[in-house]
């Protein structure tokens, strides 16, 4: 469920894990994710941490990635103020897209250190995800952004 513009936006990698939620699996990504789990329904929750290039701050890359996910069609419902199990704080966007008269329901939260910038990306039909919720934001509360 990741957004092209993501991709365009940030390069470079390293390794960033989170708990896995129950009900789902873990998924062995290779370069595209540092963490990606799904569970039986569809709902998944990914990591990928990126160069902090150019050199942003957490309000940059928040407003640069609303942007590009506003201009393909995301509707914003939410922004929160999230924190890491290490205590960096995050923001987290929630956006609705409709698709095929089903609601999707994606969550991007962002942390961002001097060198890196990690995203977390969550998301899947409303249906199947709005009762996960909470483990889903418990799930990104157990990242270690170091």
């Amino acid at each position: 469920m990741i957004v092209t513009a993501i991709v365009c936006l940030l390069g470079g990698c390293a390794t960033t894990t989170l708990a896995t939620p129950t009900g789902f699996a873990a998924h062995d990504e290779g370069k595209t994710y540092d963490f990606r789990a799904s569970d039986g329904e569809g709902v998944v929750i990914a990591v990928r941490t990126e160069k902090n290039r150019p050199s942003g701050d957490l309000l940059y890359w928040s407003a640069t990635l609303d942007v590009q996910l506003r201009k393909t069609g995301y509707e914003p419902l939410d922004r929160v103020d999230v924190k890491s199990a290490d205590g960096h704080a995050g923001k987290q966007l929630r956006y609705v897209l409709h698709d095929g008269g089903r609601e999707m329901v994606y969550w991007l939260s962002v942390f961002v250190t001097d060198a890196r910038v990690v995203v977390v990306e969550a998301g899947g039909d409303a249906a199947f995800f709005e009762p996960k919720a909470a483990q889903v934001e418990a799930a990104i509360g157990s990242l270690n952004v170091g």
